[in-house]
This record gives structure tokens, sequence and C-alpha cells, in this order.
């Protein structure tokens, strides 16, 4: 185990880390347009109305104890706002679940219309405990969000992101093992071995595994229109597969880069990825305000994966994007270590 050590942190220091130059003013730049006063923005969902971006602010994992908040950003006014909450029944969730905090440290998050016609948002959070919080989502000029149930995560679990069904069941990634170590960790993001897989959940029979989800650090989930094909990212391999439901199976695959959020849309599948390995991430540090990071934006067809684009940037004013969420003639970018949302223009 001592050689195990030594051998990891002679990879380690041997490493060639991409040029870092920190990011310290909020200017836009030739590439983006900056809004800042958020935290770690790492996840992103258009409202129904598509004037407002529901945004996922992270705190942190345990056992650290910051932190985050749900908020929105107004398209229309171009203006940040905090919603409105209110806590009713669990009447969504595990009927076992209890609300054991108003605050939260929210992970990915996923919007849908219900087969009642309500619209539900469903958040991976990580404090105080691990749940997904379930909130019924009213939007007039202003955000409403109802707390609806939550459900507790399976023991030793750590998810990461979630795709809602309309019936309120889900599927959710599962990254590592709360009790996986540090070495270990850093060990699979140089080895791409398995540490998680796909996890699908319904009010009747709770967790299950789905087969043939295992992959190295699963990260960003969401489904088709028909409920048919799941996409997923994995973030050391670098992958983005189509599932198949019916058949288990993988149909399709890209390769490129750490695979962070992606979405599904009708213009097709945006995928946020990081052009750096997760050892060079640990450069980001509490010190850093907004991670410089280089990344790549893939646009890629769902039927198959096939590229339609691809925007790389580094050394801009925005850096390690975690989502890229298509708006007009927008794409709108988040980032799990920073102070600000950006958008770029593209054709």
């Amino acid at each position: 185990m001592f050689d195990f050590f030594i051998g990891l942190l002679f990879f380690v220091s041997s490493f060639s880390f991409s040029e870092f130059i920190e990011i310290e003013s909020c200017d836009n730049d030739d590439s983006f347009s900056i809004v800042c006063g958020f935290q770690n923005p790492e996840d992103l969902y258009l409202s129904p109305s598509q004037n407002k971006i529901i945004i996922s602010e992270f705190g942190s994992l345990a056992p650290n104890t910051k932190y985050g908040k749900i908020s929105f950003y107004d398209l229309v006014s171009e203006s940040k706002g905090i919603p409105n909450f209110f806590y009713e029944e669990n009447t969504w969730g595990d009927p076992n679940c209890k609300l054991k905090s108003r605050q939260l440290s929210p992970h990915g998050i996923d919007l849908i219309q219900r087969d009642d016609g309500r619209y539900m948002l469903a958040v991976v959070n990580h404090l105080p405990s691990e749940s997904i919080e379930l909130f019924e989502l009213v939007e007039n000029d202003y955000i409403e969000l109802i707390w609806r149930g939550c459900i507790d995560a399976p023991e030793n679990k750590y998810f990461n992101d979630v795709a809602l069904k309309t019936d309120g069941s889900f599927y959710i990634t599962h990254m590592y093992d709360l009790d996986s170590s540090q070495w270990a960790i850093a060990f699979a993001s140089m080895i791409k071995n398995s540490t998680g897989e796909v996890y699908f959940w319904n009010v009747n029979e709770g967790f299950s595994i789905v087969p043939n989800t295992s992959g190295s650090f699963p990260n960003g989930i969401d489904l088709d229109v028909n409920e048919e094909n799941l996409y997923i990212n994995y973030w050391f391999s670098g992958k983005t597969v189509k599932f198949n439901l019916k058949s288990l199976s993988v149909e399709f695959e890209h390769i490129g880069g750490g695979k962070d959020n992606l979405l599904v849309t009708d213009s097709g599948l945006w995928v946020a990825a990081h052009d750096y390995s997760g050892l060079e991430s640990l450069q980001c540090d509490y010190s850093i305000i907004q991670c410089p990071l280089p990344f790549t934006i893939h646009h890629l067809a769902l039927e198959n994966l096939d590229v339609l684009g691809a925007y790389s940037f580094s050394k801009g004013q925005m850096g390690a994007a975690t989502v890229a969420l298509p708006y007009k003639n927008k794409i709108w970018l988040g980032s799990f270590h920073g102070d600000r949302i950006a958008s770029f223009e593209f054709k």
C-alpha cells in the first residue's frame, strides 16, 4: 500500500497541468456576457415561461457544512431573484422522509410537467444529509416553490444529477460512495475505473440500480421526451452515452473531455465538458473566486450522438462550465466553482 501512495504521488507531481490564470474581474469579454453575484451556479434550467433561468447554487458535500440555495435569473428584467418558498405535506416523495432543514446544498436539478399538470422541480441535496427534495414550481411574475416531499438517499451514496418522469419517478446518478477516500477518487480519475451507476426510484418500490449503467463518476443525466432513452455523462472517462431503457443497453457513445451536465432540448443534446483532469481541478481551491480552467460545449444529435457543433473556451472571463442551456441565440453557462453565470452567442 505504501508503494501505491508513492507511485501516485510521483504521478501527480509529474502531471502537466493546464495554464492557470485566475479570473478576478466581472467584465464581459470578446466571448462572454457575464452576470455575477452567484455562489457556484452548478446547474441551470429554463422556467415554464422560458423567461427565467432556475439556478442551483451549490454549497458543499458532507462533511463540509457550506449551504447553497435555489435562485433564478430573470431574462427579461436581467435581474436575480430568490423564489418564495412554502412548505406543505409530503405527498410526492417517500412517506417516511421528513423535512430536515429549510436550507439546502443543491446539486443537479430537473423540472418537468407532471401528468397532473403541475410543474415538479427535483433537487439533489447534500446537506444536512443526502436527499432528493421535491418542489412544485408555480410561475407568475415571480417564482414560488412549494415543498411537496423528499426521498432519503440510500446509505453511503452520493448523488449528482436527476432526470424526472412525468409520473413523479426519476433516474439519478450515483457518482461515488460517501466513504470513498480522496486517494481512491484521485486514483479513479486516472485509471477511469467504475465508481458508481444510475439508480431508479418510484414511490412503490424505492431505489433500484439500473443494470449496465456503472461507470467512472456518473454525472449529468436526462431523459428524452418519450422516456425511452437516458442520456448519461461520465466525468472521469469522458463518455456521453445514449442508453436504451427497453434493452437496458448503450446504443451510442461520444468521447471528449470530462463530461459534466447535459440537457435534452428540441435542438439536440447540449453537453458541458471539462478540458482538464480531476487532478487539475484541485487548483480551484476556496481561495479562487472563479475557476478559470478550459472547457468545451458539445452539441450532439439526440438520435446517434453525432457532433453538430463544438465550442471551446480558455483564458476567458468564464471557466469550468458545468452546464450549457440554450435560449434563443445564446448558450447560458454555469460553473461548479465560481461567482457567475455567462452566455455566448451561437449560430
